[in-house]
């Protein structure tokens, strides 16, 4: 996601956001926190800071959230993609970041 992130649109926003990935076969999760802060994102595989916003979705969405083959906002939408905390952001990624186009 930071080779991705696009600082330009991001401005001022300072945000705290921890991902739940599932995996399908054991349904072990995966937790990280991805931080935009100061034209920055970063990401850590132990979430430490307090989060802005909650998502939490299986690995295959994911993948395909992360590769341009699903809009975050019709996974949520559809309920695949649960959000809690600001949902205002969800609006925000998709321009945050140059995701693949299929």
């Amino acid at each position: 996601m930071p080779d991705v992130f696009r600082a330009d649109r991001a401005g001022a926003l300072q945000a705290v956001v921890h991902w739940h990935v599932t995996g399908p076969a054991d349904g072990e999760e995966d937790v990280f926190e991805l931080e935009i802060a100061g034209g920055r994102c970063t990401v850590s595989p132990r979430p430490a800071r307090t989060p802005r916003l909650v998502l939490h979705l299986d690995a295959v969405n994911f993948v395909k959230m992360t590769t341009g083959n699903a809009n975050a906002r019709m996974l949520f939408l559809r309920g695949r993609l649960k959000a809690r905390g600001d949902l205002g952001l969800i609006n925000k990624f998709p321009a945050l970041f140059d995701v693949p186009r299929p």
